[in-house]
């Protein structure tokens, strides 16, 4: 049973010449669409730092927006005390 959108079983092995040459020619056209990042470099170190920078910057980003809630909450909560240790610095009733 063949579903739609499935990939299909790869095809039997061949050692042709002619099918070695055109699958040689796939690779190249497939790696020269590669972006032009360090995260496909051949060099292990060159791909570590880029992976250590991307998740830097997710952090960072993550961190910021994490920041900016508490500080907002910070905020409310604190006019809030404020205004009650006011009320029951100056006699009013709750």
């Amino acid at each position: 049973m063949s579903m739609t959108g499935y990939p299909q079983p790869a095809p039997a092995p061949r050692n042709d010449p002619e099918y070695v040459a055109y699958l040689e020619q796939r690779v190249s056209a497939l790696e020269a669409r590669l972006p032009q990042t360090k995260l496909v470099s051949p060099s292990f170190m060159s791909r570590a730092f880029a992976v250590w920078g991307h998740y830097f910057v997710a952090q960072f980003i993550i961190g910021l927006i994490v920041f900016v809630i508490s500080m907002i909450l910070a905020i409310i909560f604190g006019l809030s005390i404020a205004s009650i240790s006011d009320s029951v610095t100056n006699g009013a009733a709750f």
